[in-house]
């Protein structure tokens, strides 16, 4: 028996095909497939902070702003420190008696926050300093003239 193919069939293939269009199309528009904001592709400014846990009291006094510093191991992002922050560090201490959990400081020990500012482009889809992405949750090195610090992206804001 041969397999007959007539107009009928051939409609239905059409509206088959079209609601698969339609509804990849809608997938990638919501999803956020496409670029989004005006800035996507665009040289921008980006802001970023990385915390560098628990160190000793000395280190408080190395980052400056105004310095020079390169991020990244391998990527080699350029930027400049813009602020630094420094609070006691603290741990969470737990009373098994009591059966609670509170902040605790730690003696002798600091976290410092240094905000640096680079060129950037955003893709749409991601922040590239130097061809390299930067990601809020990303651990990286920092390194500068007398100093160098290994931490975590903390905050990431961008500017035009």
């Amino acid at each position: 028996m041969k397999a007959k193919f007539n107009a009928i069939d051939f409609i239905i293939i059409l509206v088959i095909a079209a609601i698969i269009a339609v509804g990849s199309y809608y997938l990638v528009s919501t999803m956020g497939g496409g670029t989004s904001g005006k800035s996507a592709g665009g040289n921008v400014k980006a802001t970023f902070e990385i915390e560098f846990a628990n160190k000793e009291e000395y280190l408080t006094e190395m980052p400056k702003i105004g310095d020079k510093v390169t991020v990244g191991v391998k990527e080699k992002m350029p930027a400049t420190v813009t602020d630094v922050r420094i609070v006691p560090a603290e741990t969470v201490a737990y009373d098994l008696n009591q059966g609670t959990a509170q902040w605790q400081e730690i003696p002798g020990k600091y976290d410092i926050y240094v905000t640096m500012e680079a060129d950037a482009v955003d893709t749409g889809k991601q922040i590239n300093i130097n061809n390299s992405p930067i990601r809020v949750g990303d651990s990286d090195a920092v390194r500068s003239k007398g100093w160098a610090g290994y931490g975590f992206v903390t905050q990431l804001n961008v500017s035009e």
